[in-house]
């Protein structure tokens, strides 16, 4: 039976995504209905929305998930001792070590067993995560906003477009969605030509995808004259989205690029807007604070935190208060589209997205990147590699016109902006793996860090 359901309801295929949205079609709907609603609402009646919904996620862990129960009483508290932000801030911080030795005892004991499906992280920073979710209905939710979002670039659900994401398969057309799905495993000199026929056959209307996926496509048909009309909106996700990245496809697609923030784990979930950059987090997909290097919370516009989240839709297997590994900057401003939403100015990347230098200073990888596209036009790819404090190891995919010139400027650029910090070690390769769900990482970072408590 268990097979059977993986087959019919994987989300990884066209099948599963449209039998979930039949046969969970009430989840999805009520999702969309709601937040359709609740995303016009005022800052009081979002503060109290999640009051409520913190309260009352506090009862069932204690009642119902025995890690919880057993945490409340060893602190000698229960959820109605807990009467403020300040009470909850009061709990302790949820880790991705804590749910691995604990698994089983995060399973809320009042849902029926059919309904547990376990899932995992990607493991892309060397630590998979396995859990559970709410068979059927978590994608059911899932889909609905990622509906809403497509809906801020006045895009539809069925619009043509074009996925490129971790898949073993080079391409697949579903024409029940009219996606079009390629792999960013498989980018290569070879597939390229036919991902673009493909592509031009199709003539979709929006692109959706890991941004470096997406930007090696378009530097692709740039160098080979290829351009693309009616080209609604980019979406991105998966990856941190540079700011070099966002300028060159919004110049070349001739269209806005909008930027998703979300994780497997479901206590966060975030997105663009019409009128900004700023990533908009949904109030009724989770409770989210950003928490400094002290432990404290991040209150100052333009400061960095970790994103601390709490879901609201996780019952089956709360994470409370749990530390996601994820850096964002904390923003007062309020957009322009109307929403009164908490906001990031913008997510820097994951705790391993820093470098380390010689001083042991933590230095984001966002600006250098930037630096680095800029220092030179002759890379295919490159990644930066670092097991050493102060020491960057430069993996670099050359072009034809790669030379030493290329190289000096790079080093100069680099000590421009970081001074003798880092020493930088070049090594010339044919290709940049990507992780098991398809990613490029442009750093790949050895070194244990450590952004909180």
């Amino acid at each position: 039976m268990q097979k059977l359901w993986e087959y019919l309801f994987n989300e990884d295929t066209g099948r599963g995504i449209a039998l979930t949205s039949l046969m969970y079609n009430s989840s999805y709907q009520k999702t969309c209905n709601f937040v359709r609603q609740s995303q016009w609402w005022s800052s009081e009646q979002i503060q109290k929305y999640q009051w409520q919904q913190l309260t009352a996620l506090l009862h069932h862990a204690y009642e119902h998930v025995p890690y919880y129960t057993q945490l409340f009483k060893t602190r000698g508290i229960t959820p109605d001792d807990i009467q403020s932000l300040q009470d909850f801030q009061q709990l302790p911080f949820l880790t991705k070590e804590i749910v691995q030795e604990h698994t089983n005892e995060f399973k809320a004991t009042n849902y029926p067993a059919y309904t547990f499906e376990e899932t995992s992280t990607g493991g892309s920073t060397g630590f998979l995560l396995r859990f559970n979710v709410e068979k059927g209905v978590w994608f059911a939710k899932h889909l609905a906003y990622m509906k809403l979002l497509l809906e801020r670039a006045k895009c539809q659900s069925l619009d043509k477009s074009v996925q490129i994401i971790g898949r073993e398969k080079p391409w697949e057309y579903r024409p029940l969605s009219r996606t079009l799905v390629l792999s960013s495993y498989q980018m290569t000199d070879q597939n390229l030509p036919r991902y673009i026929k493909k592509i031009r056959r199709l003539q979709p209307q929006y692109f959706i995808g890991y941004p470096s996926a997406i930007t090696m496509l378009a530097t692709y048909m740039k160098h080979h004259s290829i351009k693309l009309k009616e080209i609604k909106a980019i979406f991105c996700f998966g990856e941190t989205i540079y700011d070099w990245q966002r300028e060159f496809l919004e110049k070349f697609f001739q269209c806005r690029v909008h930027g998703q923030y979300g994780h497997r784990e479901q206590c966060v979930l975030a997105g663009t807007c019409e009128k900004s950059n700023s990533y908009h987090i949904f109030p009724d997909y989770g409770f989210v604070e950003l928490i400094d290097r002290n432990g404290q919370p991040v209150i100052q516009d333009g400061e960095s935190g970790e994103i601390v989240a709490t879901g609201f839709h996780t019952g089956i297997f709360p994470f409370i208060r749990y530390k996601t590994g994820d850096i964002a900057i904390y923003s007062t401003h309020h957009c322009e589209c109307g929403r009164n939403y908490q906001l990031f100015k913008s997510i820097e990347g994951r705790v391993q997205d820093f470098m380390v230098s010689k001083t042991k200073r933590l230095v984001p990888l966002m600006g250098v990147l930037q630096l680095i596209a800029k220092s030179s036009p002759n890379m295919k790819e490159y990644q930066l590699y670092q097991d050493c404090e102060g020491e960057i190891k430069f993996h670099i995919v050359k072009k034809e016109g790669f030379s030493e010139d290329d190289e000096r400027c790079i080093r100069e650029n680099f000590q421009k902006r970081l001074g003798d910090e880092f020493s930088l070690f070049f090594t010339y390769v044919d290709s940049i793996p990507r992780t098991n769900r398809g990613k490029y990482q442009f750093l790949v970072q050895k070194l244990p860090i450590h952004f909180s408590p």
